[in-house]
């Protein structure tokens, strides 16, 4: 994987087309968001996998207009992307949406809320950068430690049970934990500040 650069290298490599690793990393952080934002959104499977290329063919063709002193955050860019697209879809063609019955109607009449969105797309993104560190910072841990911080954290056992899973102390399983959550709130603040939309 590639060192991140600094957001605003990475948004100027995506006006070029031929920039593949930039839109790789790209797709790798934000593809996953966006489809979650449209699902959360009211939009089926099949609608929202379409949405989500229809967002980043759309970043393809405008990611050359946008400026930073002009358009303010890329966060806010994107947002406004998605939530406008899905608005069209929900909107668009409702006679081919569904059945007619009240809970299609009211998805096609309800216009989806701006923080709302907003959210979603935040904690998506949150999700995506927790993804992506963990990726990166599981090969330097050894795995005693890295399943200490798994099972308590991720899978949601408590510290007794992983400490018997593993054959370790309630205390070992504590500082393991701590550990890797230390390292990887470091690995994401440093890659939110280069990453963050």
């Amino acid at each position: 994987m590639l060192e991140p650069e600094t957001r605003e290298t990475l948004i100027a490599q995506l006006s070029d087309p031929t920039a593949l690793p930039a839109w790789e990393e790209f797709v790798e952080l934000y593809q996953s968001v966006v489809y979650r934002v449209a699902r959360n959104r009211g939009l089926q499977d099949a609608d929202a996998e379409d949405l989500t290329q229809e967002v980043l063919m759309t970043v393809a063709r405008k990611v050359e207009d946008f400026d930073f002193s002009k358009n303010g955050s890329f966060r806010g860019w994107l947002l406004k992307i998605t939530r406008d697209l899905v608005v069209n879809k929900l909107t668009r063609d409702t006679k081919a949406m569904g059945s007619g019955d009240s809970e299609v109607l009211r998805l096609v009449n309800q216009q989806p809320e701006r923080d709302a969105t907003r959210s979603t797309l935040l904690l998506e993104h949150r999700r995506a950068l927790l993804a992506q560190a963990a990726e990166r910072l599981r090969p330097t841990i050894r795995r005693e430690t890295w399943d200490a911080f798994w099972l308590t954290a991720v899978e949601g056992i408590s510290i007794s049970e992983a400490a018997a899973r593993l054959n370790k102390t309630e205390g070992a399983i504590r500082v393991a934990r701590c550990r890797v959550l230390a390292q990887l709130k470091k690995v994401i603040e440093s890659d939110d500040s280069t990453f963050s939309l």
